[in-house]
């Protein structure tokens, strides 16, 4: 199965530094936590996966509520160009905002926009 983590990471990473979710490097703010939610076969044909759907939760931290939405306004901006669907976006608590994105994605990293 693909795994588009790098891909993502490497969007994003001029914006804030990013990191796995559950990584085990300090907090540093501003930063962005990614964290793969959900991938399944979307297109399956002769024991060949041609498109897999992904569910992608990216968390923001930064040292204040404005800063948390600039940064998520950013990721939202990079996400979207790059054919993400945003599914939710919300602050959680002061220093949190919370974003997910769902895709479908072929063996060539592209994705596949429904029409």
């Amino acid at each position: 199965m693909l795994d588009v983590t790098p891909k993502i990471a490497n969007l994003l990473e001029n914006i804030a530094p990013v990191e796995l979710a559950y990584s085990e490097a300090p907090l540093t703010m501003p930063s962005i936590y990614i964290q793969q939610v959900q991938a399944s076969t979307d297109v399956r044909m002769d024991n060949k996966d041609f498109l897999t759907g992904f569910i992608y939760q990216l968390d923001i931290y930064a040292e204040t509520p404005k800063r948390c939405a600039e940064i998520a306004q950013a990721v939202d901006d990079v996400m979207q160009s790059e054919g993400w669907q945003r599914q939710n976006g919300f602050p959680m608590g002061r220093q949190r905002y919370m974003l997910t994105y769902t895709a479908s994605v072929d063996e060539k990293f592209n994705i596949y926009e429904k029409e």
